[in-house]
C-alpha cells in the first residue's frame, strides 16, 4: 500500500539533519534526523525545511516542555472540557510568572521553573497571593 492510497500526500522532497549534540557526562552524541515534505523544492527550500524544523522545536522546547514536563499537563486526568480549560489557563499564566521571575531571580542556580515553584512554597505562596490580591505588585516592574 502506498502513502497515497492510505490518505497521504506524496514526499517531493526529503532531507537529513545531522545534529552533534553535546550532553553532560556524553562527549559527544549524534542525532539524526530525517525531514519530509509534499512541497516541490521551489515552494520550499532546503534552508526554509530546516528553518521551519527549528521553528518546531523552538516551541517544543519553550512552553510545551515547560507545561509538560514541571506543570505536568500531560498527567493530568481532567477530562471536563470546562474544567480542563480553566486548568490550561492557570498553567499558562503560572508558568508566563514563573519566566517573569526567573528572568530577574539573582540566583542563578535557582533560577528555574522548578526554583520558582520551590520560592513559592516556601514562602507560603505570600508572592504568589499578593500578585493576584493587588492592583501593583512590588517585585513586577510596572
Amino acid at each position: 500500500m502506498t502513502a497515497q492510497q492510505i490518505g497521504f500526500p506524496a514526499a517531493e522532497q526529503a532531507a537529513r539533519l545531522t545534529r552533534f549534540v553535546d550532553r553532560p557526562r556524553v562527549k559527544e552524541e549524534v542525532e539524526l534526523e530525517w525531514l519530509i515534505s509534499s512541497l516541490p523544492g521551489k515552494e520550499l527550500p532546503a534552508l526554509e525545511m530546516f528553518a521551519a524544523d527549528r521553528r518546531y522545536w523552538g516551541i517544543e522546547n519553550g512552553l510545551h516542555l515547560r507545561l509538560d514536563v514541571t506543570a505536568g499537563e500531560d498527567r493530568s486526568r481532567v477530562r471536563h472540557p470546562t474544567a480542563a480549560l480553566n486548568l490550561a489557563m492557570i498553567r499558562r499564566v503560572t508558568t508566563s510568572v514563573a519566566i517573569h521571575w526567573i528572568q530577574r531571580c539573582s540566583n542563578k542556580r535557582q533560577a528555574t521553573l522548578r526554583g520558582f515553584y520551590d520560592f513559592m512554597a516556601a514562602n507560603r505562596a505570600q508572592k504568589a497571593f499578593s500578585l493576584v490580591t493587588v492592583s501593583k505588585s512590588s517585585w513586577l516592574p510596572p
